[in-house]
Protein backbone atom coordinates (compact mmCIF):
# COMPACT_ATOMS: atom_id res chain seq x y z
CA UNK A 1 0.00 0.00 0.00
CA UNK A 2 1.17 3.60 -0.82
CA UNK A 3 1.14 5.73 2.44
CA UNK A 4 0.29 9.15 2.87
CA UNK A 5 3.40 11.02 0.38
CA UNK A 6 3.37 8.56 -2.21
CA UNK A 7 -0.40 8.53 -2.59
CA UNK A 8 0.23 12.38 -3.00
CA UNK A 9 3.12 12.91 -5.62
CA UNK A 10 2.54 9.77 -7.57
CA UNK A 11 5.86 7.99 -9.23
CA UNK A 12 7.37 6.37 -12.31
CA UNK A 13 7.17 4.54 -15.16
CA UNK A 14 8.58 2.71 -18.43
CA UNK A 15 12.20 3.25 -18.88
CA UNK A 16 14.10 6.02 -16.46
CA UNK A 17 14.79 9.20 -18.56
CA UNK A 18 16.99 12.17 -17.97
CA UNK A 19 17.44 15.44 -19.50
CA UNK A 20 20.54 16.68 -20.63
CA UNK A 21 23.19 18.06 -18.14
CA UNK A 22 23.10 21.38 -18.81
CA UNK A 23 19.64 20.85 -17.70
CA UNK A 24 21.28 19.90 -14.69
CA UNK A 25 20.35 16.18 -15.11
CA UNK A 26 22.47 13.43 -15.95
CA UNK A 27 21.92 11.22 -19.35
CA UNK A 28 21.09 7.58 -19.09
CA UNK A 29 21.36 5.30 -15.85
CA UNK A 30 23.89 4.73 -13.20
CA UNK A 31 23.85 3.09 -9.64
CA UNK A 32 21.44 2.55 -7.40
CA UNK A 33 21.84 2.42 -3.92
CA UNK A 34 18.88 0.90 -1.17
CA UNK A 35 18.01 3.66 1.64
CA UNK A 36 16.87 2.38 4.66
CA UNK A 37 16.29 3.70 8.67
CA UNK A 38 17.33 1.25 11.01
CA UNK A 39 14.40 -0.08 12.56
CA UNK A 40 11.73 1.56 9.92
CA UNK A 41 8.70 -0.04 8.98
CA UNK A 42 8.92 1.68 5.97
CA UNK A 43 11.49 4.30 4.31
CA UNK A 44 11.33 7.40 1.88
CA UNK A 45 14.20 8.80 0.06
CA UNK A 46 12.95 12.39 -0.85
CA UNK A 47 16.12 14.54 -1.38
CA UNK A 48 19.92 14.89 -1.88
CA UNK A 49 22.12 18.15 -2.09
CA UNK A 50 25.59 18.14 -3.36
CA UNK A 51 27.36 17.64 -0.81
CA UNK A 52 25.74 14.05 -1.04
CA UNK A 53 23.16 14.95 2.79
CA UNK A 54 19.70 12.65 1.86
CA UNK A 55 16.76 13.68 3.92
CA UNK A 56 13.29 12.08 3.39
CA UNK A 57 10.87 10.35 6.60
CA UNK A 58 10.42 6.84 7.34
CA UNK A 59 7.15 5.24 9.17
CA UNK A 60 7.74 3.42 12.74
CA UNK A 61 5.87 0.56 14.09
CA UNK A 62 3.14 2.31 15.04
CA UNK A 63 2.57 4.08 11.31
CA UNK A 64 3.54 7.36 12.56
CA UNK A 65 5.74 9.54 10.22
CA UNK A 66 8.98 11.00 11.01
CA UNK A 67 11.60 12.88 9.05
CA UNK A 68 15.25 12.12 9.08
CA UNK A 69 18.55 13.36 7.73
CA UNK A 70 21.30 10.84 6.36
CA UNK A 71 25.02 12.15 6.40
CA UNK A 72 26.87 8.80 5.07
CA UNK A 73 24.68 6.25 6.57
CA UNK A 74 24.33 8.06 9.82
CA UNK A 75 20.59 8.59 10.60
CA UNK A 76 19.07 11.54 12.58
CA UNK A 77 15.35 11.99 13.17
CA UNK A 78 13.56 15.30 13.15
CA UNK A 79 9.68 15.82 14.24
CA UNK A 80 8.03 19.11 13.94
CA UNK A 81 6.81 20.50 17.32
CA UNK A 82 3.22 20.61 15.62
CA UNK A 83 2.92 17.25 13.88
CA UNK A 84 0.26 14.43 15.02
CA UNK A 85 1.82 11.35 16.51
CA UNK A 86 -1.25 9.18 15.31
CA UNK A 87 -0.87 6.59 12.40
CA UNK A 88 -0.43 8.40 9.15
CA UNK A 89 0.55 11.98 10.91
CA UNK A 90 3.65 13.04 11.72
CA UNK A 91 6.45 15.21 9.97
CA UNK A 92 7.28 14.53 6.25
CA UNK A 93 11.08 16.08 4.90
CA UNK A 94 10.78 16.54 1.47
CA UNK A 95 14.53 18.77 0.41
CA UNK A 96 17.23 19.89 1.48
CA UNK A 97 19.47 22.31 -0.21
CA UNK A 98 23.30 23.54 -0.18
CA UNK A 99 22.97 25.54 2.32
CA UNK A 100 20.80 23.10 4.89
CA UNK A 101 17.52 24.57 4.76
CA UNK A 102 14.98 21.84 4.37
CA UNK A 103 11.69 22.05 3.20
CA UNK A 104 8.38 19.62 4.19
CA UNK A 105 5.27 19.48 5.89
CA UNK A 106 3.55 18.24 8.36
CA UNK A 107 0.21 16.57 9.47
CA UNK A 108 -1.90 17.78 12.37
CA UNK A 109 -3.99 16.01 14.77
CA UNK A 110 -6.89 17.14 12.78
CA UNK A 111 -5.13 15.51 9.76
CA UNK A 112 -4.48 19.45 8.51
CA UNK A 113 -1.59 19.69 6.36
CA UNK A 114 1.00 22.75 6.63
CA UNK A 115 4.29 23.32 4.68
CA UNK A 116 7.58 24.46 6.47
CA UNK A 117 11.18 25.45 5.84
CA UNK A 118 13.60 23.95 8.76
CA UNK A 119 16.93 26.04 9.25
CA UNK A 120 18.78 24.81 11.73
CA UNK A 121 16.15 23.27 13.72
CA UNK A 122 13.62 26.87 13.43
CA UNK A 123 10.63 25.91 11.56
CA UNK A 124 8.74 28.26 9.45
CA UNK A 125 5.60 27.49 8.02
CA UNK A 126 4.70 28.11 4.49
CA UNK A 127 0.95 28.17 3.24
CA UNK A 128 -0.49 28.98 0.20
CA UNK A 129 -3.22 31.44 0.25
CA UNK A 130 -5.63 29.49 -1.33
CA UNK A 131 -5.13 26.05 0.80
CA UNK A 132 -7.52 24.10 2.60
CA UNK A 133 -7.41 24.04 6.30
CA UNK A 134 -9.65 20.41 6.97
CA UNK A 135 -8.04 17.21 7.15
CA UNK A 136 -6.64 16.05 4.14
CA UNK A 137 -6.15 19.72 2.81
CA UNK A 138 -3.56 22.17 3.27
CA UNK A 139 -0.43 22.82 1.60
CA UNK A 140 2.41 19.96 0.87
CA UNK A 141 5.99 22.16 0.54
CA UNK A 142 8.36 19.94 -1.88
CA UNK A 143 11.54 21.77 -1.96
CA UNK A 144 13.40 25.55 -1.65
CA UNK A 145 16.26 25.92 -4.09
CA UNK A 146 19.51 27.62 -3.34
CA UNK A 147 18.21 31.00 -4.85
CA UNK A 148 14.69 30.82 -2.83
CA UNK A 149 11.86 29.21 -5.48
CA UNK A 150 9.69 26.52 -3.96
CA UNK A 151 7.38 24.11 -5.37
CA UNK A 152 4.80 21.97 -3.83
CA UNK A 153 0.96 20.97 -3.69
CA UNK A 154 -1.91 22.52 -1.91
CA UNK A 155 -5.44 20.98 -2.00
CA UNK A 156 -8.06 23.96 -1.82
CA UNK A 157 -11.38 23.55 0.03
CA UNK A 158 -13.26 21.76 -2.61
CA UNK A 159 -10.20 18.83 -2.36
CA UNK A 160 -8.49 19.62 -5.76
CA UNK A 161 -4.75 19.58 -5.95
CA UNK A 162 -3.19 22.50 -7.42
CA UNK A 163 0.49 22.23 -8.00
CA UNK A 164 3.04 25.39 -8.11
CA UNK A 165 6.76 26.28 -8.52
CA UNK A 166 8.75 29.72 -8.58
CA UNK A 167 9.65 32.48 -5.86
CA UNK A 168 7.38 33.03 -2.91
CA UNK A 169 4.77 34.94 -4.21
CA UNK A 170 4.97 34.44 -7.76
CA UNK A 171 4.17 30.93 -8.03
CA UNK A 172 3.76 29.01 -11.26
CA UNK A 173 1.30 26.19 -12.08
CA UNK A 174 2.89 22.75 -13.21
CA UNK A 175 0.59 20.72 -15.33
CA UNK A 176 2.14 17.59 -17.14
CA UNK A 177 -0.86 16.57 -19.85
CA UNK A 178 0.04 13.12 -19.84
CA UNK A 179 -1.79 13.97 -16.04
CA UNK A 180 -4.89 14.52 -17.84
CA UNK A 181 -7.71 14.52 -16.03
CA UNK A 182 -5.74 13.56 -12.80
CA UNK A 183 -3.65 16.31 -11.39
CA UNK A 184 0.24 16.76 -11.74
CA UNK A 185 1.91 16.78 -8.21
CA UNK A 186 5.41 18.63 -8.55
CA UNK A 187 8.23 17.51 -6.13
CA UNK A 188 11.48 19.86 -6.16
CA UNK A 189 12.92 22.44 -8.14
CA UNK A 190 16.49 22.77 -8.28
CA UNK A 191 18.41 26.14 -9.54
CA UNK A 192 18.41 25.64 -12.76
CA UNK A 193 14.55 25.49 -13.06
CA UNK A 194 13.95 21.77 -13.36
CA UNK A 195 11.15 20.25 -11.50
CA UNK A 196 10.74 16.67 -10.75
CA UNK A 197 7.22 15.56 -9.64
CA UNK A 198 4.48 12.90 -11.13
CA UNK A 199 1.07 11.85 -11.49
CA UNK A 200 -0.90 8.77 -11.66
CA UNK A 201 -1.84 6.69 -15.11
CA UNK A 202 -5.54 6.68 -15.83
CA UNK A 203 -6.03 3.63 -17.03
CA UNK A 204 -3.91 1.46 -13.88
CA UNK A 205 -3.07 3.83 -11.39
CA UNK A 206 0.21 3.20 -11.58
CA UNK A 207 2.53 6.07 -10.36
CA UNK A 208 4.08 7.60 -13.50
CA UNK A 209 6.91 10.33 -12.82
CA UNK A 210 8.21 13.25 -14.95
CA UNK A 211 10.86 15.68 -14.97
CA UNK A 212 9.78 18.79 -16.37
CA UNK A 213 12.61 20.81 -18.51
CA UNK A 214 10.75 24.42 -19.14
CA UNK A 215 7.41 22.83 -20.03
CA UNK A 216 8.84 19.85 -21.74
CA UNK A 217 8.11 16.78 -19.75
CA UNK A 218 9.95 13.48 -19.63
CA UNK A 219 9.22 10.02 -17.69
CA UNK A 220 11.14 8.55 -15.40
CA UNK A 221 11.24 5.02 -13.88
CA UNK A 222 13.22 2.77 -11.11
CA UNK A 223 13.99 -0.69 -12.86
CA UNK A 224 12.85 -2.46 -9.76
CA UNK A 225 9.33 -0.99 -9.50
CA UNK A 226 6.31 -2.98 -9.94
CA UNK A 227 4.05 -1.82 -12.50
CA UNK A 228 0.55 -2.61 -10.51
CA UNK A 229 -1.68 -1.00 -9.16
CA UNK A 230 -0.24 0.75 -6.20
CA UNK A 231 2.58 -0.42 -7.24
CA UNK A 232 5.90 1.78 -9.31
CA UNK A 233 8.09 4.79 -8.67
CA UNK A 234 8.13 8.26 -6.92
CA UNK A 235 10.94 10.79 -8.34
CA UNK A 236 10.71 13.43 -5.21
CA UNK A 237 14.25 15.13 -5.69
CA UNK A 238 16.90 16.21 -7.66
CA UNK A 239 20.20 18.46 -6.81
CA UNK A 240 21.94 21.03 -8.66
CA UNK A 241 24.31 18.00 -9.90
CA UNK A 242 21.67 15.45 -11.61
CA UNK A 243 21.28 13.13 -8.64
CA UNK A 244 17.83 12.10 -8.34
CA UNK A 245 16.04 10.04 -5.42
CA UNK A 246 12.82 8.69 -4.44
CA UNK A 247 10.88 6.02 -3.82
CA UNK A 248 9.56 2.40 -5.45
CA UNK A 249 7.46 0.36 -4.27
CA UNK A 250 8.47 -3.16 -5.85
CA UNK A 251 5.70 -6.26 -7.35
CA UNK A 252 4.85 -7.73 -3.84
CA UNK A 253 4.25 -4.26 -1.94
CA UNK A 254 7.57 -3.48 -0.24
CA UNK A 255 9.10 0.72 -0.51
CA UNK A 256 12.63 1.54 -0.71
CA UNK A 257 14.18 4.35 -1.33
CA UNK A 258 16.55 5.05 -4.51
CA UNK A 259 19.36 7.14 -5.36
CA UNK A 260 20.17 7.56 -9.17
CA UNK A 261 23.78 8.84 -9.95
CA UNK A 262 23.74 10.23 -13.84
CA UNK A 263 26.09 8.26 -16.10
CA UNK A 264 29.18 9.90 -16.55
Amino acid sequence: MITHRLALIAGVATALAVVPAAASAGAGQGGYTTIDVPGSAATFAASVNDAGVVVGWYTDSHGTNHGFIDQGGAFTTVNHPHAGTAAGQGTFLDFINDQGAMAGYYVTQSGANHGFIDQGGVFTTVNDPHAGTAAFQGTFLGSINDLGAVSGTYFNSHGKAISFAGPLGAFTTVDDPAAAPFSTFAGAINDSGVIVGGYNVFTHRVPHGFIDLSGVFTTLSDPNAGTASGQGTAAQGISNTGVIVGTYVDSSGGQHGFELSPSR
